[in-house]
């Protein structure tokens, strides 16, 4: 007789973690092309230490990424490139204070932060803050176990199987996506 399909068991209570993020921008000007700049691995260990320390968190609860600003093919002697962050603290009050610790640096202050960890020999050494955005939030992880109990008779095994639920969910909306786009496109 074939083997019955595993039945699931009672799901464990969801676990919920906080994480508490301060995002935001900081706008600069470069003397090279704004793609070389964001290409600069100098400059992004220095951007993203520069705010390591302003937030007084170590360097791997930031994330920084670069987007070029501007036009990079021209001749103009200045670009600007904008740096998006995320910053993970504990708490909702460390993530205000770190708002507010960046909210009162200045444009100045943070380019002079940024300058003290490029090498002595940095064509960045130049760089000008000119713009800068902070905001606080929580976001809230769930995860959940489901139990699994498997009937196969002597032997059956009997363990923990990690929920999928986001896979079947995801590729329905996929479903739906394509079957709307399939049906507005045979009109």
């Amino acid at each position: 007789a074939p083997t019955p399909a595993p039945t699931p068991g009672p799901a464990s209570e969801p676990s919920a973690e906080e994480q508490h993020i301060i995002s935001g921008t900081v706008t600069m000007v470069v003397n090279t092309s704004a793609v070389d700049a964001c290409a600069d691995g100098d400059l992004a260990k220095a951007f993203l230490s520069a705010q390591a320390k302003v937030a007084n968190v170590s360097e791997s609860a930031v994330e920084v990424q670069c987007v070029a600003g501007g036009d990079s093919t021209s001749r103009r002697l200045a670009e600007s490139i904008t740096w998006s962050y995320k910053i993970t603290v504990e708490s909702e009050e460390q993530a205000s204070g770190v708002v507010s610790l960046i909210e009162d640096r200045s444009e100045a202050e943070l380019a002079d932060e940024i300058k003290d960890f490029l090498p002595e020999n940095s064509q960045y050494k130049t760089v000008a803050v000119t713009g800068i955005t902070a905001a606080a939030s929580v976001v809230t992880v769930t995860s959940t176990t489901t139990l699994t109990h498997e009937h196969g008779g002597p032997g059956g095994d009997e363990g923990l199987d990690d929920s999928r639920a986001h896979t079947p969910a995801a590729l329905g909306a996929v479903a739906v996506a394509m079957f709307t786009a399939t049906l507005t496109l045979s009109h």
